[in-house]
């Protein structure tokens, strides 16, 4: 018997014992958050409880923290309906920064404008993004719309196009 389950029959012999877990929340109210450590994490049990503060789970929250540990790194996702500007400034307090996924709706940039702010024709950003030209039209034609992870793709080529580079080629070695 693990020492949960025999930590549980204990508790029903005392009592009735009442699971709690917290109600999925939909994906409209979800937000999804990437936390970021910026030092030492030397609060770690505030920060679980702040999480706790905002309705992650308490696994979730502790794998979360694991996680900042090791990798310095995270993502949760929390409600969309919490503060998240009091939600930033406490866990900045504790070495976390909090930073929000642009939803994809929200990221729709100006394709035409993104390509021609970096000197490339439609075949040469195509090209790059590993897509038909006749696709790329369609985008900045407004006839279809890219999907999210196409989109995450092109913000990430129009914020920083050298890391984009980087990871979408290698060097040929003569």
């Amino acid at each position: 018997m693990s020492a949960a389950s025999e930590l549980k029959a204990r508790l029903e012999r005392l009592g009735p014992v009442r699971v709690v877990t917290p109600p999925q929340l939909s994906s409209d109210e979800q937000l999804v958050l990437l936390l970021r450590r910026t030092g030492p994490l030397d609060q770690p049990i505030s920060v679980l409880k702040r999480l706790r503060s905002v309705k992650v789970g308490l696994r979730a929250a502790h794998l979360v923290l694991n996680k900042l540990a090791s990798d310095g790194w995270a993502i949760c996702t929390v409600s969309r309906y919490e503060d998240m500007g009091a939600l930033a400034r406490d866990l900045a307090t504790m070495n976390v920064q909090v930073r929000r996924r642009v939803a994809a709706a929200e990221a729709v940039p100006d394709l035409a404008e993104a390509r021609g702010r970096h000197g490339l024709s439609q075949r040469e950003f195509a090209d790059l993004l590993g897509v038909d030209v006749r696709t790329l039209q369609n985008w900045e034609q407004g006839r279809n719309r890219p999907d999210p992870a196409a989109l995450s793709l092109m913000r990430v080529f129009d914020h920083a196009p050298e890391a984009f580079e980087e990871a979408i080629s290698e060097p040929i070695v003569p």
